[in-house]
């Protein structure tokens, strides 16, 4: 699925800050949406978690900093790390060229029932922000 330019593919399901999930069994390949990353350009930093962590429901997985901008990563939902992308220590800027793989968690629990949306939702949620940010400019 698209909106506008960027696609959102059927398989993931997506965060309101620009983060898709990707279910493998019981555990979940973490990345960002093709508009996050367009939004993301520059990265500067990281910091990833380790192999091991366990990361409360809703608590910082992961921040990287932009040249504009420090954004944060956090699930609505318990895991486990289990996978790092160790080549983002060295290039964080390869999520913007490499987005497919941030990290992988185990999962503690449904996340099914923790609010995230489907590509059709994220579509729309995603569609709708674009669109009152064409308004907020549109005088200038």
């Amino acid at each position: 699925m698209k909106v506008e330019d960027f696609e959102l593919p059927e398989d993931r399901l997506y965060l309101k800050n620009h983060v898709w999930v990707k279910p493998h069994g019981d555990r979940i390949r973490i990345g960002i949406t093709e508009l996050g990353q367009s939004l993301s350009k520059e990265i500067v930093h990281i910091d990833l978690p380790d192999v091991g962590d366990v990361i409360p429901k809703d608590d910082l997985l992961i921040a990287y900093e932009t040249i504009k901008a420090v954004s944060q990563i956090s699930l609505p939902f318990e895991c486990s790390v289990v996978d790092v992308n160790d080549r983002l220590w060295d290039d964080p800027n390869l999520i913007n060229s490499d987005p497919y793989k941030i990290c992988m968690v185990e999962v503690s629990g449904d996340y099914r029932e923790s609010g995230l949306m489907t590509a059709e939702d994220a579509c729309a949620y995603y569609g709708e922000l674009i669109e009152k940010e064409r308004e907020r400019y549109a005088g200038y």
